[in-house]
């Protein structure tokens, strides 16, 4: 027996034939035998049976061994690609056949650390996506149902980032793609599509569409303090990608409202159907026009104007004013108030005392109107007797003109309102004529 033999055994099988040899030491040799043959048997097509190396533990945590991954049984393989959900590792991404059944799992090192099988039934929605601000990344999004097998340990979808440039020269060495130095990502997406579609189920490519009714686009926004990336996809609303990912059908949401706008930025409220409540903030006002024409062609209610929100608004402005009328009144401080009481004082002697003293300032402002009014009446007299002799002495004055005229006399002294105009007489007019003379 070579010590090779031994070695070649998985841990568990090694050491159940180390107990039996110890107390059967003949079996060593049986059991090598047994081993040669099974690795030389041929298969019914003529291939050699190989012994399997993926002997692995599902990752449910059941403990329970999973089924071989034979090479033969692998439809595709990604290597060394990474995941971020719903673990973040390293790991390889395989479609490959179980029972006969298309399966895809996640493997490294032997270990399966999820699988998915039925893949027709249990992969509810893929696609590839662009990577914000990185170009020479993409995204693969797996959405499946975890309740084919109840004793999943993972939930959450499927997130795998793939570098562009170093799975094209994958596929050009594996030959998979043409080797032309012309071939660029897209012949990558177009083989895994196909490979997909092999076993079951598809990934779409939805930001290639040129089409208006399909073409998406993504904004990026937050969801609480998570900042993410929301994606509008023809069908579908993704938000990510930290946990919880969510998605959404578009024919799911029943409304939209925008709110929070300022010049920079508004937020986005989506309300599905069951009355649930999803709010994405933060998002850039250059965005506006594209969300608001997705929402129109999706055929969803935009909800901002709505009755109902105006009177959300308008209560939510006057608790606001409470509140800042609130922050007046600390910053005043308690010690002051009306009448030296405190803002929202409950006692109700202090608030007898600023009536009784109200009512003693109003008695005290009558009588001081009824003084004012006295002065100023006996001041009306004093000035129309004032009146009265101006009056009078105006009229002797007019008299003592009069008087003055009708004598002859040239009076200096006369009022300023009239002007002497003097006359000369004729030293031959003895009888007193005016001294005109008339042509």
């Amino acid at each position: 027996m070579t010590k090779s033999f031994i070695d070649k055994l998985p841990a568990e099988l090694r050491s159940k034939i180390t107990r039996i040899t110890s107390v059967i030491p003949d079996s060593l040799s049986i059991f090598e035998e047994l081993y040669n043959y099974a690795l030389e048997q041929d298969t019914n097509d003529g291939t050699k049976r190989k012994i399997a190396k993926n002997i692995s533990r599902a990752a449910n945590g059941t403990g329970k061994s999973d089924t071989d991954i034979d090479d033969t049984n692998v439809i595709f393989k990604l290597e060394n690609v990474s995941v971020l959900s719903p673990l973040r590792k390293k790991l390889n991404v395989v479609l490959h056949l179980n029972n006969g059944q298309p399966t895809l799992s996640l493997v490294k090192d032997s270990m399966v650390e999820l699988s998915v099988s039925d893949l027709k039934s249990n992969i509810n929605f893929a696609t590839f996506l662009p990577v914000p601000e990185k170009p020479n990344l993409a995204y693969l999004f797996i959405v499946y149902d975890p309740n084919d097998n109840e004793n999943y340990k993972y939930s959450d979808p499927i997130l795998i980032t793939l570098n562009k440039q170093h799975t094209l020269a994958e596929f050009q060495e594996k030959q998979l793609i043409s080797q032309a130095k012309d071939v660029d990502f897209v012949k990558c997406i177009e083989y895994i599509r196909k490979q997909a579609i092999l076993t079951g189920f598809r990934i779409f490519d939805s930001f290639s569409s040129t089409l208006p009714e399909q073409k998406s686009f993504h904004v990026e926004g937050h969801r609480g303090t998570k900042e993410g990336t929301l994606y509008f996809l023809p069908d579908h609303i993704i938000f990510g990608f930290k946990k919880p990912i969510l998605l959404f059908k578009s024919s799911d949401i029943d409304s939209i409202t925008y709110s929070s706008i300022t010049r920079l930025t508004f937020n986005v409220t989506l309300i599905t159907k069951e009355s649930e409540k999803f709010e994405f903030s933060m998002i850039d006002q250059s965005e506006f026009a594209k969300i608001d024409e997705y929402v129109k062609r999706k055929q969803v209610m935009d909800k901002s104007m709505s009755e109902e929100l105006k009177a959300k608004k308008h209560n939510k402005d006057n608790e606001q004013q409470q509140s800042n009328l609130g922050e007046i009144a600390a910053q005043l401080g308690d010690d002051i108030g009306i009448n030296g009481a405190p803002f929202d004082s409950e006692d109700e002697e202090n608030d007898q005392d600023f009536q009784t003293d109200s009512e003693n300032s109003d008695d005290s402002n009558e009588e001081s109107d009824e003084e004012v009014s006295g002065i100023e009446e006996a001041e009306e007299d004093a000035e129309e007797e004032e009146e009265e002799e101006e009056e009078d002495n105006e009229e002797e004055t007019v008299q003592q003109q009069n008087h003055k005229a009708d004598s002859g006399k040239t009076n200096s002294d006369s009022s300023a309102a009239f002007e002497d105009i003097p006359i000369e007489l004729d030293e031959d007019d003895e009888d007193g004529g005016s001294g005109v003379e008339y042509d």
